[in-house]
């Protein structure tokens, strides 16, 4: 039963009698007290190791990440004199070894040792402590070793993402000339399952940052994806609102505006009236969630960007003689019974314009859609069978 309960792994280290470096791998370390600063871990009472870090009187925690497993494997594996000739350390503020690339470390004083059956109870005092790397840990469960995945925004394989791949290179004629044209970046967007959304085709201006976009993901989360959301089934618009970061009915109510305004206008744009627009923030959570190694502090950070991002995204309508520093604009490319293939993405305008601008560049763009999906239903109609795509993961 308890193989069932997953565990943190940590390789506890101190110096023995001699001064060399002595460690062991556990899974029973745990927090214990806040004030005063209190931490645990567990050996059995017959381990060797134990015994030879007693008369030490300190021991530093290393808590491992989930890229160590086979590092940790090897030091477990290892006699007790080479554990540590390959795994490079520094000392602690107090000599004991901290390993190189571990997430984080804990140096303690021992101030008691409870015995408990077959274990000790060790409670150490924590003297100092730092972190190292902010990524997944380690963790042990049913006689395994695996990682933590945030459940919210687990990006789903891409078990469909070709067919959109393939969309992409027929479209990359469009994509060129649109970028060229506006000196902007156009991208071809697919959803993945009902979850993430992926750049599967781009393109650049000749002034653009050329910084690579194709394969990144984006969650669905609100603002994010509002055109899949508005073009799609009533049921993929309802998880999509029901995904918003903040609960409130008066938020779910803006969103669904937000969509009838999308469906009405037939287009997305980011944009606001104040003249001040920035959505670095916004892009670096999107490459953090498309690394897909980001911790649930990680992920409040993408969640976080994603929700201050609702401001560009009004269900106000456009005036057409008011002022806008535009960001994007997104129009749907639809399959011929109507459902959203694809969207295509005119990016990183950040250019101020009216209304009324605005809107003839959505009817380009709307009329740029319309010539993709001509394209494809010339390609469907010749059929697919000969085609080769190559889908490079970045």
């Amino acid at each position: 039963m308890l193989g069932h309960h997953p565990t943190g792994v940590s390789l506890v280290t101190s110096l023995s009698e001699d001064g060399d470096p002595i460690g062991m791998v556990v899974g029973t370390f745990s927090s214990v007290s806040m004030d005063p600063p209190l931490v645990s871990f567990m050996p059995m009472k017959s381990s060797y190791t134990w015994s030879r870090m007693k008369p030490a009187k300190r021991f530093c925690i290393n808590i491992l990440a989930a890229d160590q497993q086979q590092r940790c494997g090897e030091f477990m594996r290892a006699s007790a004199e080479q554990r540590f000739s390959n795994w490079r350390w520094d000392p602690s503020p107090h000599g004991l070894p901290i390993l190189s690339d571990v997430i984080a470390w804990i140096d303690c004083g021992v101030v008691d040792e409870v015995e408990a059956g077959d274990h000790w109870i060790v409670l150490g005092k924590v003297e100092s402590l730092g972190v190292s790397r902010s990524v997944p840990p380690l963790l042990h469960f049913q006689g395994g070793y695996g990682r933590f995945a945030p459940k919210s925004l687990v990006s789903i394989p891409d078990h469909d993402i070709r067919f959109g791949v393939r969309d992409a290179e027929l479209a990359r004629p469009v994509l060129e000339r649109l970028a060229d044209a506006h000196d902007a970046e156009c991208s071809s967007i697919v959803t993945i399952g009902n979850e993430a959304v992926a750049v599967v085709g781009a393109a650049t201006g000749p002034n653009v940052s050329n910084a690579r976009r194709l394969g990144l993901r984006m969650p669905l989360v609100p603002p994010v994806g509002d055109v899949f959301a508005a073009f799609n089934s009533q049921d993929f618009a309802d998880r999509w609102i029901d995904r918003r970061t903040d609960r409130s009915e008066a938020t779910a109510r803006r969103l669904l505006d937000r969509l009838r305004l999308v469906q009405d206008q037939g287009w997305s744009a980011s944009a606001t009236a104040s003249g001040i627009y920035s959505d670095l923030a916004l892009h670096q959570a999107f490459r953090n969630f498309t690394t897909g190694t980001y911790t649930p502090a990680e992920e409040r950070k993408i969640l976080s960007a994603v929700a201050k991002s609702t401001e560009y995204y009004s269900p106000d309508p456009i005036t057409r003689r008011s002022l806008y520093t535009v960001g994007s604009l997104v129009v749907p490319v639809h399959h011929e019974d109507g459902r959203v293939r694809s969207a295509l993405r005119l990016g990183q305008l950040n250019k101020s314009m009216t209304g009324a601008e605005l809107f003839a560049l959505a009817d380009e763009l709307m009329e740029a859609a319309r010539e993709i999906q001509a394209i494809y239903r010339t390609h469907d109609g010749a059929g697919t069978s000969d085609l080769q795509v190559e889908i490079i993961s970045h």
